[in-house]
């Protein structure tokens, strides 16, 4: 199929204009009539909204560092101590979600700079302070990740964009008609194939678009260690996966609950609580989202 070796042929030079690839992909998918998987490439396109959830392969690292006087010094480029400060708030200074397009991410890894800042408001500054020695004080505060990290961003996504396309490429001959291509298309498990491209095994991914989600995980049967990891990926609390635990050790499912495939009264009760705290945004999920997810992953650890 033509616009399928374009594509393998963009990912594979030497220098790949991976926008360009994305823009064939989106074509290829509208073909193939699977626009459920098209958010994933608009996202990486355009950038992602703050209120979305970014894959894992953009979260990285960050480091904290200020400028510090006191009466006798003052140091550029310190590291600031963060044990004092809360764990949540610490935690997003300490990791870097990276929303922008490709092409921004992309502009950011040529750039002359092998480090990539961004300003720490002035109100956190006392705060930041108290973890310093007696006397200094900080005046102007950053987070800061290597360049090196948004290169490893964009390896990522031309290899696992290649995969995808090279997986496709065994399904469809040359001079195809679009009816044809369509008709191949319908019998293919594209979402299968394209999170196993993007994303492995065991690994949590939300696609389509924001009025329907999919969610898909892998390989968590009977393994609670691999469903809480599935849960921390959704800012699930440490407190309501052990509570979690201990709902599905009070409700044991029974043979006739296996058959009916229903949930226990504790996971039922468990489940409700998480609700309501999406609806209240004290767990930072959309409804929608949180009650297919959930039910998606307790499915997957039952095996049903």
């Amino acid at each position: 199929m033509k616009l399928i070796d374009e594509i393998i042929e963009i990912l594979s030079s030497e220098k790949p204009n991976l926008i360009n690839a994305l823009i064939k992909t989106k074509l290829l998918l509208h073909k193939l009539d699977k626009k459920e998987l098209i958010e994933w490439v608009n996202n990486e396109i355009n950038g992602y909204a703050e209120n979305m959830e970014v894959p894992p392969y953009r979260v990285v690292n960050a480091q904290v560092l200020a400028n510090i006087v006191n009466i006798a010094y003052h140091i550029n480029g310190h590291p600031i101590p963060l044990a004092h400060l809360n764990p949540e708030y610490g935690e997003s200074l300490e990791i870097a979600k990276l929303r922008q397009s490709l092409g921004v991410l992309e502009e950011f890894a040529v750039g002359d700079n092998n480090r990539i800042q961004s300003p720490i408001p002035m109100d956190a500054n006392p705060l930041l302070s108290k973890g310093l020695a007696s006397g200094f004080k900080v005046q102007r505060a950053w987070c800061e990740i290597s360049t090196t990290e948004i290169t490893q961003i964009l390896i990522k996504v031309r290899s696992t964009l290649l995969d995808f396309i090279l997986m496709l490429s065994d399904k469809f001959g040359d001079d195809l008609s679009d009816k044809e291509v369509m008709d191949i298309g319908r019998t293919l498990d594209m979402q299968s194939m394209f999170r196993n491209a993007m994303f492995g095994d065991n690994t949590t991914i939300l696609v389509g678009n924001h009025s329907k989600q999919f969610v898909t995980i892998q390989n968590i049967k009977n393994d609670f260690h691999s469903l809480a990891e599935v849960l921390r990926t959704h800012h699930v609390s440490e407190l309501d996966i052990q509570e979690l635990e201990s709902s599905i050790d009070n409700d044991r499912p029974t043979t006739d609950n296996a058959t009916k495939k229903e949930f226990g009264p504790s996971v039922k009760a468990w489940l409700k609580t998480m609700l309501s705290k999406a609806v209240d945004a004290s767990w930072q999920i959309e409804i929608g989202i949180a009650s297919n997810f959930l039910a998606e992953a307790l499915k997957k650890y039952y095996g049903w």
